[in-house]
């Protein structure tokens, strides 16, 4: 497995409130992309602290214990977001200190996400590039009510309100499959044509490098981004 990330502030923005978590050894890996709300007090203080909860339990939990089947992990890792969510909303409030997550979990031959907010996952198989999320936005409301005047307003995220809901979803690995998570600064400016050029081609390769990522991200600055923008790559 290889894995390759990158998360900036950007040309405009004062902090840098994304965060991202890559972990892997041997046949599993966590990967996450946390980008914190930017209308919320403390966005940054939430997307940090989401990587940070997730790489413990990395350490400490998943590695010591890799026996465990993959139902049994995904289970934990689902646990977890709900429990950082409930302690954002605790100590902050609704919409004060909160982030989006997308995360990625790989654990015996076997993939599962989670995510809440509009930071994406895509995925790159024998069928090509399909978007495995859905930005948990105004004019995605399942109900219809799509006002134009709270266009991109999201809708969940973790710490944002007293349940946090999100979508989730297992399958089992393809073969080569490949993985890009990424924040709504990146693919907001990324060029989708070139996207999914670059992660056909890193499917293709045996050892991939990070140059894929780095085109795509080159295009990002050249479009001015006014967005913290952040990226993760993985190849199985």
């Amino acid at each position: 497995m290889i894995s390759f990330g990158i998360c900036e502030q950007g040309a405009v923005r004062k902090e840098n409130q994304d965060a991202i978590l890559m972990c892997r050894e041997g046949g599993s890996g966590l990967f996450i992309v946390a980008d914190g709300v930017g209308g919320s007090q403390d966005g940054g203080a939430a997307s940090r602290l989401i990587t940070g909860s997730f790489q413990h339990w990395w350490d400490e939990v998943l590695l010591p214990n890799r026996q465990l089947s993959f139902p049994e992990v995904f289970a934990q890792a689902k646990a977890r977001a709900e429990r950082l969510n409930e302690e954002l909303y605790r100590h902050h409030g609704s919409g004060q200190c909160c982030s989006t997550i997308a995360l990625l979990l790989i654990h015996r031959r076997i993939y599962g996400f989670l995510s809440a907010g509009d930071s994406r996952i895509y995925h790159c198989g024998a069928r090509g590039l399909r978007l495995l999320t859905r930005d948990d936005t105004w004019e995605n409301r399942p109900d219809g009510n799509r006002h134009p005047g709270f266009s991109g307003r999201i809708l969940s995220a973790v710490g944002g309100y007293r349940a946090l809901e999100y979508s989730c979803a297992t399958a089992r690995l393809g073969f080569r499959d490949c993985f890009f998570l990424c924040s709504d600064g990146f693919y907001r400016f990324a060029d989708k044509d070139l996207m999914e050029q670059q992660l056909c081609a890193v499917r293709q390769k045996l050892f991939p490098d990070p140059t894929p990522l780095r085109l795509l991200a080159e295009g990002v600055v050249e479009k001015q981004t006014d967005d913290n923008y952040s990226a993760i790559l993985v190849k199985v």
